[in-house]
């Protein structure tokens, strides 16, 4: 059967409540943090760093106008010869190092000012890459009991995972995932169960224990549909599709995207032109084009941003924010508001595919949220 992407889009948009996906935008795009591909070795992976996959921008409401970049490139001090404006320009350094630019806050002020709406995707890569465990196992019909808790169940696999993530890592390449052969199924449910008793014995909570149940019980299974069929050791054979969902998704909007050949190749077969034939995307030259050089300040400082929340823990963070001087304050409240205006035009405009405890704790340092018990 052909997969129907109107019906997929249409559910996504139905259950997500996704708001204004009709609407006539102009999305620029860049990237950071773009690994082409992302494997398993006898090192552990073929990365040193597991920092997220961000791809974003900025975002233009139909009939608003680009404006004029010269101005801005005075106020940041832009040398004549500079050809583009850059994020190695404006900031560099940690997330907490780019709050104390100068440079930073006067951008995210003239995007502001410019009523310039922001959008990204955030991926981490490691949870990308084993929540397919929990999938496979919900996908026999004999633990669909258990799909209530399905996200909830992922967070706790990527919580353990990470006690000892070499171990981990190890365990995955050690059966081939994510191709784990035929008749080979059980021995590999069997090594997550032993990881998953070792490294939280306990009763911590009722998440992981619906999480140890499950895979125990799974140890009987002979098939994993999600990891069946898949080169061994390819965690992430491309990040394609997180280009192409945008374009998908957003059908009546344009979409300009920075020069980069494999991004390029993905968007260029066949197959994608056939679902993408009415709509408006194609690649554009930085140097020429003041929307891509916008986006590529954007995504930097997005791209540092996840990373610092993803590495420290809750009490970390809100400490380091305590401690921030007046500048470094300022310039993270003209991000939050740049998020919370640009969630407000819609909200597919910020999506993070991550644990639940990484969402928890972004809801609590950027939005002050409640913090979650377990988080402090």
């Amino acid at each position: 059967m052909a997969f129907d992407w109107g019906e997929m889009r249409a559910m996504m948009i139905g259950v997500h409540g996704i708001r204004r996906a009709d609407d006539k935008f102009a999305f620029f795009y860049d990237e950071t943090n773009n690994i082409r591909k992302f494997a398993l070795t006898d090192a552990g992976t073929n990365v040193n760093e597991h920092k997220n996959f961000v791809l974003g921008g900025i975002v233009l409401q139909e009939g608003q106008a680009l404006p004029d970049i010269a101005p801005l490139r005075e106020a940041l001090g832009m040398q004549v010869n500079a050809p583009e404006i850059k994020f190695k320009h404006i900031a560099s350094g940690d997330f907490e190092a780019a709050l104390a630019s100068h440079k930073m806050a006067r951008f995210l002020a003239w995007l502001t000012e410019h009523r310039l709406a922001i959008h990204y995707s955030s991926i981490n890569i490691v949870y990308w890459s084993i929540v397919d465990i929990v999938d496979s196992i919900i996908a026999s019909k004999r633990f669909e009991a258990f799909s209530h808790a399905r996200r909830e169940m992922k967070n706790e696999l990527y919580r353990i995972a990470c006690m000892d993530k070499p171990a981990f890592l190890a365990l995955m390449r050690r059966h081939g995932y994510p191709g784990i052969p035929i008749g080979k199924v059980g021995s590999f449910i069997a090594d997550v169960d032993a990881f998953l008793t070792l490294h939280s014995p306990g009763a911590v909570n009722l998440p992981t224990e619906l999480l140890k149940e499950m895979v125990r019980k799974a140890t009987a299974l002979t098939e994993l549909p999600f990891l069946e069929g898949n080169d061994a050791d390819v965690l992430i054979g491309s990040f394609s599709s997180f280009f192409t969902m945008p374009v998908l998704l957003f059908k009546n909007a344009t979409h300009v995207f920075d020069r980069e050949i494999q991004v390029e190749k993905s968007l260029g077969t066949d197959g994608f032109k056939q679902r993408a034939q009415d709509i408006d995307y194609r690649f554009s030259d930085s140097k020429t084009d003041p929307g891509i050089q916008l986006a590529d300040v954007t995504v930097g400082l997005i791209g540092k941003y996840e990373d610092f929340v993803e590495k420290h823990r809750l009490p970390e963070l809100l400490a380091r924010k305590k401690a921030w001087s007046a500048a470094q304050t300022e310039t993270f409240e003209l991000l939050r508001g740049l998020i919370d205006y640009s969630d407000d035009v819609s909200n597919a405009f910020i999506h993070r595919i991550t644990a639940m405890d990484s969402e928890w704790k972004n809801d609590t340092f950027m939005l002050g949220f409640p913090a979650l018990s377990h988080l402090l």
